[in-house]
């Protein structure tokens, strides 16, 4: 939409404040990559009364592509109202609709690796533990390399009541000139935020 320490303690589910709508609790890369990738899990079970509560990896955006068109690849984990956590995979190509893959139930606690990666130019494909899911995405750009994304995102569907999650991502990477490294300088997206050395947890 970052060699770990010892995890941190999360924090409660519903510490703090959030936003009705949608809102962000992650970083963003400062330069162009061909990868992201974390491992994620969910601390708590995330309460979901409308919309979603995500954790993901991606590239793109609305309106982030070449010529303003909307492109993206993420995958990661979601809470949905009465559906719980499930593994999935969201790919928006340019010029083709989005598609949504669910993956299966996510059960709390457990680690995904997952990882976004341009396969060949233009074209990023999503691997979790290992293994290439969804379609291939055709991401073109104006010009240089997607940033890399790593967040936690809720959605209220419109309401005003406030979704809870506590999500961690760990061994935050990115692939630039062939090498994964740890993500260094990044812009935080949002506030709830507690960033380690090579992950951070996301609380709202």
């Amino acid at each position: 939409m970052i060699v770990p320490p010892s995890p941190a303690s999360p924090s409660p589910i519903g510490a703090g404040s959030c936003t009705p709508g949608y809102s962000y609790a992650g970083y963003a890369g400062r330069d162009g990559v061909s990868g992201v990738a974390a491992t994620i899990s969910a601390s708590v079970l995330p309460l979901v009364s409308s919309g979603h509560a995500a954790a993901w990896v991606g590239v793109g955006g609305t309106h982030e592509g070449l010529r303003n068109a909307s492109e993206w690849l993420q995958a990661g984990i979601a809470a949905f109202p009465r559906l719980g956590l499930r593994v999935y995979v969201e790919e928006v190509s340019r010029g083709s609709a989005r598609r949504f893959s669910d993956l299966g139930p996510a059960p709390v606690g457990r680690r995904y690796r997952v990882r976004v990666v341009e396969t060949s130019r233009d074209v990023w494909r999503a691997f979790v533990n290992g293994r290439p899911v969804g379609r291939p995405a055709f991401l073109p750009t104006a010009g240089g390399s997607w940033r890399p994304v790593a967040t936690a995102e809720s959605w209220a569907a419109g309401h005003f009541s406030c979704n809870r999650y506590g999500y961690r991502f760990e061994a935050v990477s990115t692939l630039q000139a062939g090498r994964w490294r740890s993500l260094g300088e990044a812009e935080r997206v949002g506030d709830a935020v507690t960033r380690e050395r090579a992950g951070f947890s996301a609380v709202g």
